[in-house]
């Protein structure tokens, strides 16, 4: 029964000791977390902006060789931005949508009215 005792003071003493360690690891860890995924973050951000002039140059390339062989030009009006928005403090708020699947779909087609 002593050699418990003995153990467990030990083992309490020794996960004070660890909890301080492993809060500062945690916290050094999400630091590390958040510099990645923000690094991750502004390397997409990239990504999609070279796309985004790489299309444009190739829409360009697509529309000019349709003039010329009369074919239909690419529609440009097709994209539409994405906007993300925080939902409202009043889920009973005038202005909120629902978000079933047909609101969704319309939403997603272009054919939604706010």
């Amino acid at each position: 029964m002593i050699a418990f005792e003995a153990t467990a003071a030990t083992a309490a003493r020794n996960t004070g000791a660890s909890v301080n360690r492993t809060f500062k690891d945690w916290i050094a860890e999400g630091d590390s977390l958040y510099q990645n995924a923000l690094t991750e973050f502004r390397d997409l951000e990239t990504q999609i902006e070279e796309l985004e002039r790489k299309l444009t140059v190739k829409r360009e390339e697509v529309n000019e060789i349709a003039r010329v062989v009369g074919k239909e030009q690419i529609d440009t009006t097709k994209r539409q931005a994405v906007e993300i928005v925080d939902r409202p403090a009043n889920p009973n708020a005038p202005h909120q949508m629902p978000n079933s699947v047909s609101t969704i779909a319309r939403a997603i087609s272009g054919r939604i009215n706010r």
